[in-house]
């Protein structure tokens, strides 16, 4: 709602006087508000390989768009918390949990008693992470650079359905209806990807 508010207060304020300087202001806001997403950080050389850990689902999206940015972005905190807490539920935490790029193209997460084996490739800013022995899946993402460490980003219903395949193993619950409504509630929203915050 904040958020709202302060794009009403910049566009209420500007004029063609000012013009440039408002520009200016709401550029230096939309990039506070969205990260890394509009500053750019997306590196092609990011080295992802070694062991990280988890800190929790990372919000995204891949519009270039600010105004979409933003406004993916101001309704997109109770999903992040939403899939924290379903991923909490079996077992997958932030500060618990480990995602390791080993140098021979293998990929493990583990967490607890969780270990869910796949294989992984970067192609420039691009990562895809093949998982095949508990469950099939492929995810296609992207890498970004941040202050802490780095975002893995997916679209949000391929993202999901690893959420909600991991659910099934651990649970032994064919279909959680936790994940189904997240799956519906991230439908309609443009351009949004969900994935993994790491630090090293």
């Amino acid at each position: 709602m904040k958020k709202i508010i302060l794009i009403a207060a910049l566009l209420a304020g500007a004029s063609a006087a000012n013009a440039q300087s408002w520009l200016d202001s709401f550029l230096k806001v939309a990039t506070e508000q969205v990260g890394d997403i509009v500053a750019g950080t997306t590196s092609s050389t990011f080295d992802i390989k070694g062991t990280w850990k988890y800190q929790g689902v990372a919000v995204g999206t891949s519009s270039d768009n600010v105004l979409g940015t933003l406004a993916a972005n101001a309704g997109t905190s109770a999903i992040e918390s939403k899939c924290d807490i379903v991923l909490a539920k079996v077992g997958i935490k932030a500060g618990a949990a480990t995602l390791t790029f080993a140098e021979d193209g293998s990929f493990t997460l583990v967490s607890g008693k969780i270990s869910i084996p796949g294989t992984w490739t970067k192609e420039g800013t691009k990562l895809t992470i093949n998982i095949a022995k508990l469950f099939t899946l492929k995810l296609v993402g992207t890498v970004k650079a941040t202050s802490n460490g780095c975002e893995i980003l997916f679209d949000s219903q391929k993202f999901l359905t690893f959420v909600q395949k991991v659910v099934e193993v651990v649970s032994k619950v064919s279909n959680s209806a936790s994940v189904t409504a997240l799956k519906s509630a991230v439908a309609n929203v443009k351009d949004l990807q969900l994935g993994f915050k790491l630090s090293k």
